[in-house]
């Protein structure tokens, strides 16, 4: 039994993005800004601790890099 969800080898998967990020024409993208973004996302809805167990990160110190809320995120949580 694989552990792939789609079942793709990582240089099938990193093709893909490639041809898909070129035909977009976008300049300085990597693989790699596409799991920051997802986690800053995440980061938006889910508590530190819960995220960590998702994303797999023991530091939290490294992961709290990924909580970038505003002002006005942190008042509407408040109340």
């Amino acid at each position: 039994m694989s552990d792939s969800v789609f079942n793709l080898k990582t240089t099938t998967v990193d093709v893909l993005f490639r041809k898909i990020r070129d035909r977009a024409e976008i300049n300085n993208l990597h693989f790699h800004d596409t799991r920051h973004e997802a986690i800053t996302r995440l980061a938006r809805k889910l508590e530190v601790l819960d995220l960590a167990r998702i994303v797999g990160h023991k530091d939290l110190k490294q992961l709290m890099a990924y909580y970038n809320a505003r002002p006005e995120e942190i008042a509407s949580r408040l109340g």
